[in-house]
């Protein structure tokens, strides 16, 4: 039998507690609010139920981040299949704005935030990472997985968008347009189609939304 060509599934965490959501938390293990748990056992019904059609082999991972490990403990549970924790799949690392509030740290250093996306290879806080090196990290990613087979994997907004966008070509200002809601799942393999572009997504800087 011919094998079948990869599928390749990415999913956003569900919604964190509320006291973080005004916060810088990429890399930080932030918890799911009680309604995020609630989206989260709801999810992986959905996806069980979809992968119980699918032959093996099933590869399941998360980016060890308790916000992702939750939904991916409770589908691996349910489908009967390891579980893989991949840290190349977390959030951003902001380095010292970690757990900062954003409007803290626009204070402290005014339009860096923009620099982030302005400066992709170069620019990044204190001890954290530049977005091409998310980037990179989720590309390797990528590349490592098996060929064949279906790849469900519990990651993050940044990531994802990250992984879309440079796989299509979009630059960074761009990525922002690919950051799916709390609890969305994404197609990779094969693409659901990209949102259309207008000149408002070169401009839009929206980075604390990125880091949730």
């Amino acid at each position: 039998m011919t094998p079948q060509p990869r599928r390749m599934i990415l999913v956003r965490h569900a919604a964190i507690e509320e006291s973080y959501k005004t916060r810088c938390y990429g890399a930080s293990d932030v918890p799911l609010s009680e309604a995020g748990q609630t989206h989260s056992r709801e999810i992986a019904n959905q996806l069980a139920a979809e992968l119980a059609t699918v032959p093996q082999p099933i590869l399941l991972l998360h980016s060890g981040l308790s916000r992702t490990r939750f939904l991916a403990e409770i589908l691996a549970q349910q489908v009967g299949l390891p579980l893989t924790e991949d840290p190349r799949i977390r959030e951003l690392n902001f380095g010292n704005w970690e757990l900062k509030p954003w409007d803290e740290i626009h204070a402290q250093t005014g339009d860096s935030m923009v620099r982030l996306v302005d400066e992709p290879d170069t620019f990044a806080p204190e001890g954290g990472e530049t977005i091409h090196a998310m980037r990179d990290r989720m590309l390797d990613w990528h590349a490592s997985l098996p060929t064949t087979g279906t790849i469900v994997a519990i990651t993050h907004g940044g990531p994802i968008a990250a992984l879309r966008g440079a796989l299509a070509g979009w630059t960074v200002h761009q990525w922002l347009a690919l950051i799916p809601a709390h609890g969305s799942i994404v197609s990779i393999e094969p693409p659901e189609p990209l949102p259309p572009l207008d000149d408002e997504d070169e401009d839009d800087t929206d980075i604390p939304e990125s880091a949730k």
